[in-house]
């Protein structure tokens, strides 16, 4: 049985932050089920706090590929579900509710830049930080490369909403992450 407690990380290990929908809630519920994501029936709060119900698609494979990028780092929820995606997420993926979540506000994308990224790089203070989200604006390659050449590495790995997370970003994770 594998362990759902948190794996210790020292304050100047990698950090991995992770956001929901169109990364582990796939934007198109139309092929979820072929991709091998299943329905999950929510009722509860909506991030403005107002009463919601619908279907959130989750694939029983990125619970594991994401406990084995918390071997290696950090994860931090960064999403818009803030706390609910450590108590009602994390729990159907079978992962610990005990990752933190930096607080969000709003996601999308305002004068080119991914409205979540402020408040994750001040959170992330100078530790390394891979980002896998489906939506950056223009100017974030461009913040994200002085933030490395200021020697905090920064990899934004976006993701295709339609399909959400794959094998193939957790190995690209896991190899930047190598040659840190």
């Amino acid at each position: 049985m594998t362990s759902t407690r948190p794996l210790a990380h020292p304050a100047s290990s990698p950090i991995v932050a992770i956001d929901v929908d169109g990364v582990l809630n796939p934007a198109n519920p139309a092929h979820a089920e072929t991709l091998g994501y299943r329905p999950h029936r929510y009722d509860g709060p909506a991030p403005d706090g107002r009463h919601v119900t619908g279907t959130v698609w989750l694939n029983p494979d990125h619970g594991p590929w994401l406990r084995e990028l918390a071997e290696h780092a950090q994860p931090v929820w960064c999403t818009n579900w803030n706390h609910l995606a450590a108590t009602w997420i994390a729990p159907r993926l079978g992962l610990p509710a005990t990752w933190p979540h930096v607080p969000v506000h709003a996601g999308g994308v305002r004068f080119g830049h991914q409205n979540k990224l402020s408040p994750l790089y001040a959170w992330a203070a100078r530790r390394p930080l891979a980002v896998l989200d489906d939506e950056f604006g223009g100017k974030d390659p461009t913040t994200a490369d002085q933030r490395t050449a200021g020697g905090a590495p920064t990899l934004l790995h976006p993701l295709d909403p339609y399909h959400g997370l794959r094998r193939a970003d957790v190995d690209t994770v896991l190899t930047w992450l190598g040659q840190l």
